[in-house]
């Protein structure tokens, strides 16, 4: 913490930034949860699952199961997370192609 210049990560945390933030997470979950149970699973572990797309990889990972209490999910999370990032990737490569 001594060498993180603090005042620049304050000034990125606008209201709009975290409103955008929290948005994008409470979407993911209420979809995770909604296909989850219309897939016939468990809608708290997939809303989890789901979840994991927006926890910062693999050390995100760990602490939402962690703090959930569903650490037995964890391969499903790093599948979820590694689907997620190739995902973007693709996506927004194919943006940038487009675009130029």
């Amino acid at each position: 913490m001594l060498y993180i210049p603090l005042d620049g990560v304050l000034s990125v945390l606008t209201p709009g930034y975290v409103l955008t933030c929290a948005a994008v997470v409470l979407t993911m979950a209420a979809t995770g949860f909604f296909v989850g149970r219309w897939l016939g699973m468990y809608p708290v572990d997939a809303s989890l699952v789901t979840v994991c797309h927006s926890g910062l990889g693999g050390t995100g990972d760990v602490a939402i199961l962690s703090a959930s209490q569903r650490m037995v999910l964890m391969p499903f999370a790093q599948i979820s997370t590694r689907l997620g990032g190739v995902t973007t990737v693709i996506a927004a490569s194919s943006l940038l192609v487009m675009t130029l």
